[in-house]
């Protein structure tokens, strides 16, 4: 699979780092390919990890400009749910949690951040195809003042779909921790498509087939989280390329290494010009160059845990 050249929004940031939000607003846009799949596509991402609804809940994270004043996160599904029949029903034991298209009309209980819950329920189903076949992308909506609304929106305003993967991630920004990905928790996650969790799932990074650490270094990646606290350091429209040690996907371009990722955040950068955080984000994370050290080596190999590496065109 050819390496795959990514258009980013996101405004996140590494632990240690400190970042003045207000001048990293950004919105971010969702963009869903024809056949529900994009392994090696072109597209922008954003801020928020996971998308939002018009209602201004949030199905996985914070609203595209980094904020969410109204929006209440859904930190996680439960594993059983019910199907329109009043039947139980639960996650597949293999491959993503939801799968199949029998699944249309059950419905499913999410957690909120405050800790109350919120009722979910698929409307619509649709297969990946290719080396995605193994992704169903659903079309949820969720319960909210006694009316049912979409959890994800396209960009141009259409009901959107969003994918689902094992395990939940920690939604806060600027603390230790933030932005990690907890593949083990005992709920699921609804990933709003065209965001970085659902983008990484579709360009193979899948905990069913064996990279979890991928794909939490990916996400890490997608939102330029380089101090691994759940802050982004990059805006809406930035290139990249991306590509990791599994072979997933591979190295085929000749372009400007900016650093070496991890589930935690960025090791290291190459140089701090061939960084987005220099580029386009215009703000430079506490940490540099001291926790976050520049290596001239940076990105030209994987060591030191390192799973995803990420480049820059050439200026």
């Amino acid at each position: 699979m050819s390496r795959t050249h990514i258009l980013i929004a996101s405004l996140w940031s590494l632990g240690g780092c400190v970042v003045n939000e207000d001048n990293l607003a950004g919105t971010e846009q969702a963009v869903v390919s024809p056949n529900g799949t994009s392994p090696n596509g072109t597209s922008p991402n954003g801020t928020s990890p996971n998308g939002t609804s018009p209602n201004g809940t949030s199905p996985n994270g914070t609203s595209p400009n980094g904020t969410s004043p109204n929006g209440i996160a859904v930190n996680g599904i439960e594993l059983y749910g019910a199907r329109a029949d009043g039947v139980s029903i639960s996650i597949a034991d293999t491959g993503a949690p939801l799968s199949g298209a029998d699944l249309v009309g059950s419905t499913w209980t999410g957690v909120l951040s405050n800790g109350n819950t919120v009722a979910l329920r698929v409307d619509d189903a649709r297969q990946g195809t290719g080396t995605n076949a193994d992704v169903w992308s659903y079309r949820f909506s969720i319960s909210a003042d006694g009316l049912w609304r979409p959890l994800c929106l396209e960009h141009a305003g259409n009901e959107g779909f969003a994918d689902t993967v094992r395990g939940t991630w920690n939604l806060e920004r600027g603390v230790p921790g933030g932005g990690s990905y907890h593949p083990d928790a005992p709920q699921f996650t609804v990933a709003c498509r065209g965001y970085a969790i659902a983008k990484c799932v579709e360009l193979g990074y899948k905990p069913w087939t064996g990279h979890a650490r991928e794909l939490a270094a990916c996400v890490r990646a997608m939102r330029a989280d380089y101090c691994g606290d759940g802050t982004p350091y990059t805006v809406d429209g930035t290139l990249i390329d991306i590509y990791d040690q599994a072979g997933v996907q591979i190295d085929d371009q000749d372009w400007v290494p900016e650093a070496a990722w991890t589930p935690e955040g960025a090791s290291c950068v190459s140089k701090k010009t061939a960084t987005r955080f220099w580029q386009v984000a215009h703000q430079t994370p506490s940490g540099y160059p001291h926790a976050l050290k520049p290596e001239n080596s940076c990105g030209t190999e994987f060591s030191d845990g390192v799973a995803i590496i990420t480049e820059l065109p050439p200026l």
